[in-house]
């Protein structure tokens, strides 16, 4: 008789928030950016090793792994823009700053205290500042390290550029294998997305294509800025791009009026939607334009909407003229950073902790006896950044990634003598950093651990005792950052959705308002307003990941955000209705609406119930109506919880 195997006991599993912490996220292995890796890091390496000169090679591998690690996909002008601002005012101008201040002691801690709040309040102008502002950091502080000993004192952000401009380099076979322009490509991706949306309309995989559609656009509306910027004169593709991508806001409005209304759409319209898709993509022919017919106004609308685009893009019908983007003062856009960044409260507090971490870490550096205490100031300013995620999970994954890759790196050293052979394992791990980052910041410790180790020890060989130093430095990091920038701060424990879910309600208000009113720009707002929601959502579910005090009031009001978004849909299908079928609610229903969302707003600022406001009993604005009833019920239940 088999036994039954022993049960684990309940006190000796992880709890739930644990395991998610740790879980990686799933990805496909990016091949490509794997590729451009391994070069970029092992190509000036060995080049170095052939020419016999392994030092100036190591700096040029420093710049290329920089280059890899900050290269995170997007249209390629503003990948170049990214890498090299992170490579010029970030790695290099880091490097020379840190060693211009190193070996002066206490000035050198003043020095990377000062940085860090730099870095800090630069973490929130923008996705080119923050990773600029990040390597800043962290090159002043390997600057700060024996290798800022090395002169000539220009030598080594010289070969820290030439590393970068390699992996710049690496970019353009791809661009030239590939020459369709970004924003053609993302614009189908739009049409394509919305297509299987509405084929997965009332299963349970709706509710992903939704956020998928709304992933698309933005990317979409991201690649046709970026195009604009550098575009002179005017460009007939560009004009019937823009067209298109104008056209998704009907089409976006008439596909949320059909599935609220439960329609079944026309195969031949998801068709056409597809055959528009591949038409941009792919170059096939134009597909015809679909029958607008249908049952409901819904259906209509979007019938008319795809074909429409079909016209468009088959020459059938003139595109609009590209509207142009108004150019702003300079002073107008700086004082628009400054007001981003300094203005923050939180960018501010945030501020404090990463200074008063990195203080701590350097004054531990400056008494502690620590081999390569470096590190673990590395390790602070790294960790502690919100921009990169949770401080807490990252925290935890480094420390388990760095135990893995030190095991790792240990067992290499050991196996392998010192020499170019090392270079194998280098170019395997530096190819499986971009996959490690898709997945989970620990797998992405866990293989850059080892590559700094096996880089240290080429250029100066010491053994797999390398790997303990990493290890033991970086522990008393992550400790740091736990009990200096993230325990004692209140606000590091407490969520802050509930007031950006305050934030939420009053702009699908501003929108309900416009909508309902057949406002001109109200399309503009529906698409900023779902980007919000979109934003949100992605702050709730790494919110969660985070320990039960932070987390457990996030999974309170998660309901509360799918009950907006729902909100959201049924302003926009009553919209639609009023312009299909000829009426506008009056300006006392409308008002009560907006009213309704503005006062839950209020009420979760001041930390209270929201009130009851009365909302209209006209059949036409029912659904709507019910949808903020139900979320004025869910927010009052929290609150009472």
């Amino acid at each position: 008789m088999l036994r039954k195997p022993p049960r684990v006991p309940a006190a000796a599993m992880p709890p739930p928030w644990l395991v998610e912490v740790v879980r990686p996220a799933p990805a496909k292995p990016p091949w490509a950016a794997m590729l451009r890796a391994a070069l970029a890091v092992c190509g000036p390496l060995a080049l170095g090793h052939i020419l016999g000169a392994p030092v100036p090679g190591e700096f040029a591998a420093i710049g290329g792994l920089l280059g890899a690690v900050v290269d995170r996909g997007g249209t390629y002008p503003a990948r170049i823009k990214r890498v090299a601002c992170a490579g010029v005012f970030g790695g290099a101008a880091g490097l020379l700053l840190g060693m211009l201040v190193h070996g002066l002691g206490w000035l050198a801690v003043l020095a990377l205290v000062l940085v860090a709040g730099l870095s800090a309040v630069l973490s929130t102008a923008g996705a080119t500042a923050a990773i600029t502002s990040l390597q800043l950091l962290v090159y002043t502080i390997l600057g700060t390290s024996p290798l800022g000993a090395i002169r000539p004192w220009w030598w080594p952000p010289l070969l820290l550029l030439a590393g970068v401009a390699w992996s710049l380099l690496l970019l353009l076979p791809r661009w030239l294998v590939s020459p369709l322009a970004a924003e053609q490509r993302s614009t189908a991706a739009v049409y394509r997305s919305m297509a299987h949306a509405l084929r997965a309309a009332g299963t349970p995989e709706f509710a992903a294509a939704h956020q998928d559609v709304v992933t698309a656009l933005n990317a979409a509306w991201d690649d046709l800025a970026s195009r604009r910027a550098r575009t002179s004169g005017r460009d007939p593709g560009l004009v019937r791009i823009v067209a298109l991508l104008n056209l998704t806001h009907p089409l976006t409005e008439a596909a949320v009026t059909a599935v609220q209304e439960g329609a079944r759409i026309a195969p031949e319209v998801l068709d056409a939607m597809d055959g528009i898709a591949s038409a941009l993509q792919f170059g096939t022919p134009v597909p015809a334009s679909p029958p607008v017919t249908g049952h409901s106004p819904g259906e209509r609308a979007l019938a008319t909407a795809v074909a429409t685009a079909a016209d468009v893009l088959a020459g059938r019908r003139r595109p609009g003229r590209m509207p142009r983007m108004p150019r702003r003062r300079f002073r107008d856009r700086l004082h628009d950073v400054i007001d981003e960044t300094v203005g923050g409260r939180l960018t501010r507090i945030f501020a404090l902790r990463l200074m008063a971490s990195i203080g701590v870490a350097e004054v531990v550096r400056e008494t502690v006896s620590v081999e390569r205490s470096y590190w673990v100031v590395l390790t602070v300013a790294i960790v502690l950044r919100p921009d990169l995620g949770s401080v807490f999970a990252r925290a935890l994954q480094r420390g388990i990634g760095t135990v893995v890759g030190a095991v790792l790196g240990a067992v290499i050293l050991i196996l392998l003598p010192a020499g170019p052979l090392l270079l194998v394992p280098c170019a395997v791990f530096a190819a499986l950093l971009p996959y490690g980052r898709d997945r989970n910041w620990g797998l992405f410790s866990t293989f850059l651990t080892p590559l700094v180790v096996l880089l240290i020890d080429l250029l100066r060989p010491v053994g797999w005792g390398l790997a303990l130093d990493r290890l033991v430095d970086t522990l008393i990091g992550c400790a740091i950052v736990l009990l200096v920038g993230y325990a004692p701060w209140p606000s590091s424990w407490h969520a802050h959705l509930p007031l950006r879910l305050a934030t939420a309600l009053d702009m699908v208000a501003r929108y309900t308002d416009q909508a309902l009113l057949g406002a001109p720009g109200h399309s503009a707002l529906r698409r900023s307003t779902y980007r919000a929601l979109s934003d949100l959502r992605a702050e709730f579910q790494r919110t969660m990941a985070e320990p039960p005090s932070v987390s457990r009031r996030a999974a309170r009001l998660w309901p509360a955000l799918i009950s907006l978004e729902h909100v959201m849909d049924t302003v926009i299908a009553t919209s639609v209705h009023a312009e299909h079928e000829g009426w506008r609610p009056s300006d006392a229903d409308r008002k009560l609406l907006v009213a309704a969302l503005h006062a839950m707003a209020q009420g979760i600022r001041a930390g209270r119930p929201p009130a009851a406001k009365p909302l209209p009993y006209r059949a036409e604005l029912r659904p709507a109506a019910d949808a903020i009833r139900d979320l004025q019920r869910l927010l009052a239940g929290d609150r009472a919880a």
